[in-house]
């Protein structure tokens, strides 16, 4: 089961019924983190487990140690269930733990942190009648500041941290990584189409880095609006679970 589960993914996740569910963000947030040698990789707010997965699959032959941490008993048990069914249960561990209290791990104990933070301030937009999924889209409980001050204080000097985040509020991450001593060294803006304005932001810090910001080439997702949903095959060899 666990080779058919590796080749269908994203597909056949467990999710919960009513909660939150992954989008491609997280798919693409998985492929733009660099991992080398061995490597200790934890995950804030990992839903479904869905983002450790993904760096799992794409890299087969680096020896890593992912984590994957959740506040919600419901989405545990999901990531836990789809760890399994992958047979990555000897690569990923799955912890209950709070961004805001993290007491599930000694200090600087990662060498690369990755989030896919809630995007939008609480009382913008409309709240979600279920707990987790409303949890996971507004900054109810934890705050953007909370999970970059965790990801500064889990991860080694010179280690690496991940977001994935809203492009209109770039400004507001790229202030927040640096207050705590995340230097961002790389940036990828993610579009939609071609003459669209960026959605999202995949962004690459350092802790303790020295200052120098790579704006790399953008990500457009789609080719062409007359031809419809059709990915462009530079984002399909970006990121290769999209398509499923």
């Amino acid at each position: 089961m666990s080779e058919e589960a590796r080749q269908m993914f994203p597909k056949g996740l467990k999710q919960p019924e009513t909660g939150f569910r992954f989008s491609t963000d997280s798919l693409l947030l998985s492929s733009f983190v660099k991992a080398s040698g061995k490597c200790r990789i934890l995950d804030l707010g990992t839903g479904c487990g869905v983002i450790p997965l993904g760096i799992a699959l794409c890299n087969p032959d680096i020896e890593l140690n992912i984590t994957g941490v959740d506040i919600s008993p419901e989405m545990l048990e999901c990531a836990n269930h789809n760890v399994a069914e992958s047979g990555f249960a000897d690569r990923i561990e799955i912890l209950e733990g709070d961004v805001c209290n993290p007491q599930f791990a000694s200090a600087e104990s990662y060498d690369v942190v990755v989030s896919n933070p809630p995007y939008w301030c609480e009382g913008r937009g409309r709240p979600c009648p279920d707990a987790d999924r409303n949890r996971a889209r507004f900054e109810v409980e934890a705050e953007l500041e909370d999970f970059a001050k965790t990801a500064a204080r889990m991860v080694r000097f010179r280690g690496k941290v991940c977001f994935v985040f809203l492009a209109e509020r770039v400004t507001q991450l790229l202030a927040v990584l640096t207050s705590f001593k995340l230097e961002p060294k790389r940036i990828k803006f993610v579009h939609s189409h071609m003459d669209r304005p960026a959605k999202v932001v995949l962004v690459e810090a350092v802790k303790n880095g020295k200052t120098g910001l790579i704006v790399e080439p953008p990500l457009i997702l789609f080719q062409d609006k007359s031809k419809g949903s059709v990915y462009n095959q530079s984002a399909l060899d970006f990121c290769k679970f999209i398509m499923k």
